[in-house]
């Protein structure tokens, strides 16, 4: 589990650092099908004008003491890609083992229907999570999440539409609602505590993917 975070982390910060300057040399560079007129307009105005690089936390996520940082770049006049991560590391309570650890990353390319940063979105995205879950209270979670611990991992993709407002000089909101597939694997144990029987199982799951209101701050 510890490992598993670990490369995630590495991952995400590599993949922070690949759109920052990917979306450095894209907004930097000319639009090949524009005349010269208007490739000068965009270097003396709309590139200056257009934010290129952004960070975001989700409120949602804080709200379930799950500490999560995003990074998005533009990449084209309506295009941008967008690099989320979430963690929980904390066990609620050792005593009777009550947790709902998980790590998660979940990278989406997104098409803006006016321009980057500015009102509606619709997004393509895919995750890759770990999680170690037991003891969560019933309700609002099944009697099986409360009797039994579950760890293993999901991936999967989906789809997504969202929105983003701009209120000041730096700062902005967004709200986003994705749904799709993600493919669980995990192991199922009979108690909270035990680790030495198991059930190894498999699920899919269709549903809701995202669901985000993001504080935004523009970097450049």
């Amino acid at each position: 589990m510890i490992l598993s975070i670990k490369r995630l982390i590495i991952t995400v910060i590599t993949g922070i650092c690949l759109i920052w300057t990917t979306g450095i040399a894209l907004g930097q560079a000319r639009f090949p099908n524009e005349t010269p007129e208007q490739q000068r307009y965009d270097r003396e105005f709309r590139l200056r004008e257009t934010p290129r690089f952004l960070v975001k936390t989700n409120l949602f996520y804080n709200l379930t003491t799950s500490p999560n940082i995003a990074a998005e770049a533009r990449l084209a006049r309506k295009w941008s890609f967008e690099l989320p991560f979430a963690i929980n590391p904390w066990t609620f309570n050792k005593e009777e083992n009550v947790k709902f650890k998980f790590a998660l990353v979940q990278p989406e390319l997104r098409f803006w229907t006016c321009e980057v940063f500015n009102g509606h979105f619709f997004g393509l995205h895919g995750h890759y999570g770990i999680f170690n879950v037991s003891k969560m209270p019933n309700p609002p979670f099944s009697e099986n999440m409360h009797q039994r611990r579950y760890q293993g991992r999901l991936h999967g993709v989906g789809v997504s539409y969202g929105f983003q407002w701009v209120t000041g000089s730096r700062w902005g909101w967004e709200f986003e609602i994705g749904a799709g597939y993600a493919k669980l694997e995990y192991d199922r144990y009979p108690c909270d505590v035990c680790i030495r029987e198991h059930i190894s199982k498999t699920r899919n799951y269709f549903g809701l993917t995202r669901l985000g209101l993001n504080l935004v701050y523009i970097i450049f």
